[in-house]
């Protein structure tokens, strides 16, 4: 799980602005947002990264693509998609997506 400091900072820096303009807070007073706004940050990216890296164990055994597309293809083709072949052709995109 590997954390960019470069995204962090940034989204901190986004984020403690924000609150700045919306209490209308003199510029002197950024610093102080700063600081709530970066241990926000850092609890967003960790969990983005941890959910990332969920996905991709999820998929690590994952079929070949051409296996997964030939399924799709073959839901495509039906004369008609119930709830529960739709759902099962937004899994079978997703698993595609994580394995291409």
């Amino acid at each position: 799980m590997t954390i960019n400091r470069k995204e962090v900072f940034r989204l901190a820096w986004v984020w403690a602005k924000q609150d700045q303009w919306g209490a209308r807070a003199p510029a002197s007073a950024l610093r102080g947002y700063f600081r709530a706004a970066l241990v926000r940050a850092w609890a967003d990216v960790k969990r983005q990264a941890a959910y990332r890296a969920a996905q991709r164990a999820a998929f690590a055994s994952a079929r070949p693509a051409e296996e997964i597309r030939t399924d799709i293809r073959m839901l495509e083709c039906k004369d008609r998609l119930a709830g529960a072949d739709w759902q099962r052709l937004d899994a079978l995109r997703a698993e595609l997506r994580a394995v291409a």
